[in-house]
């Protein structure tokens, strides 16, 4: 049975969302950007995010100097958590 709009919609995370999180809370400030950053990233361009996820957590790495695989554990804890 599928669910009409209206309910699926209140259930997509709000901006800023993942910040109430306890897997987010559990990060250092340095990864807490660097996942800040992806979020935004996706924000801005929703319809290839998907596409591009893998490129973005490497670059977004690159630039807070944190490793991907950190960030690739943070989002698969968030997915776990769900």
């Amino acid at each position: 049975m599928s669910k009409p709009f209206s309910e699926f919609a209140q259930e997509l995370p709000e901006k800023d969302e993942h910040k109430k999180s306890r897997e987010y809370k559990k990060l250092s400030p340095k990864l807490q950007d660097a996942v800040d950053a992806i979020f935004k990233e996706m924000e801005s361009k929703p319809s290839d995010f998907l596409n591009t996820f893998d490129k973005t957590i490497n670059n977004v790495s690159k630039k807070f100097k944190v490793p991907p695989k950190k960030l690739m554990d943070y989002f698969e804890a968030e997915v776990l958590s769900i």
